[in-house]
């Protein structure tokens, strides 16, 4: 059921992966992200045109797209997209984004403009078919990335790899958590707590740049997929959650973008793109005189207090517990209209209502 798919990222020298290499970031039973120090394929050239060869016959029909890697040398880039496009590949996919290495490539090549065009051209030159650009989140401003990207010849951009982060450190021995012989480094960190930084870069190139974006970054589910399209996204790739729950997942995921298009009256998913874009602007934009309280719906109410303390510390102290239920009240002459309660009842029974 999945559209196509981008390919483990591709260079003429493979890589050796260190072991361990992952660590699951958890809250509890939740997956909250997960941060890994992998670099790119450990299979050679060689071999991925036996295994794209292989793919091709299974999915005649299916995009196949070629993460490539190379570095400060043309002959790096252009040589992989010479061995690679007469074996059926649809597009080259630069990964100009992994935030794991430490030499002129990856991440430290996608923060450069000048860099990033000059390896844009170089593929370019090697190929007529289309070629994007993966991102990096680790810059400060993204759109002048792709701005570059788009300049150079790139047909689309992906928004984006993962960020570069330390999952946390043993509190026993001290070493950086995963880590191999007590020694670990920084790594990429994706998964679900990724989406909200990468929306952000969909939609910020959304809104300057006339080019098509492949958005990705922590999708586990339908929802996250609309709210790409929305964001302005063409396409989106999901990594993470297949590595989590499997190939299969496809089908939630499917079953329900089927159900929110026919609701919304969409007839395609390309109707829905960029339909955010119009409401994502400025803070002097934002209407100020518009004010908001909390009301809980007290017969629903567990007493559990967690607004309460929310309130008291974070917010305006305008919650208590009140009668024998012990349920919890608003004050609305001292509810400010912040959403903080709303967002950490665990019943969901918080609703913010215009003021009266």
């Amino acid at each position: 059921g999945w559209g196509g798919a981008v390919l483990k990222t591709i260079g003429l020298v493979p890589t050796k992966h260190p072991s361990p290499r992952v660590y699951v970031i958890k809250s509890g039973r939740d997956k909250r992200g997960m941060v890994d120090i992998e670099l790119i394929s450990d299979m050679t050239v060689d071999r991925w045109e036996k295994e794209i060869d292989l793919i091709r016959a299974s999915f005649p029909d299916r995009p196949i797209i070629a993460s490539i890697m190379g570095g400060g040398d043309p002959f790096d880039w252009q040589e992989v997209v010479r061995r690679l496009e007469p074996h059926g590949v649809d597009g080259f996919e630069m990964n100009a984004s992994c935030p794991n290495f430490a030499e002129e490539r990856g991440s430290k090549l996608g923060q450069d403009p000048q860099s990033l065009s000059l390896a844009v051209g170089w593929v370019r030159e090697a190929t007529e078919l289309p070629v994007i650009v993966k991102l990096t989140p680790n810059v400060t401003d993204i759109v002048v990335l792709a701005r570059a990207a788009a300049d150079a010849g790139a047909d689309a951009v992906t928004t984006t790899n993962s960020l570069s982060g330390l999952a946390g450190i043993d509190l026993d021995t001290f070493a950086p958590l995963p880590n191999v012989g007590g020694i670990g480094i920084f790594g990429g960190y994706g998964g679900p707590a990724l989406k909200p930084v990468s929306l952000r870069c969909t939609a910020s190139i959304a809104n300057a740049l006339e080019i098509p974006i492949l958005g990705c970054g922590g999708v586990s589910t339908w929802k996250d997929a609309v709210e790409y399209l929305l964001c302005g996204a063409s396409l989106v790739e999901i990594c993470t959650a297949v590595m989590w729950n499997g190939i299969s997942i496809i089908d939630k995921l499917t079953n329900g973008l089927s159900k929110y298009l026919e609701k919304h009256g969409f007839s395609a998913p390309e109707d829905m793109i960029g339909k955010a874009l119009t409401y994502i602007s400025g803070f002097p934009d934002l209407d100020l005189s518009i004010k908001l309280v909390a009301r809980i719906d007290e017969q629903h109410c567990n007493g559990c207090g967690i607004c309460v303390k929310a309130c008291d510390s974070g917010g305006y102290q305008a919650i208590t517990m009140y009668g024998e239920e012990e349920v919890a009240r608003v004050d609305s002459d001292k509810c400010d209209g912040c959403g903080l309660c709303v967002g950490v009842c665990p019943l969901g029974v918080v609703v913010l209502n215009p003021r009266q």
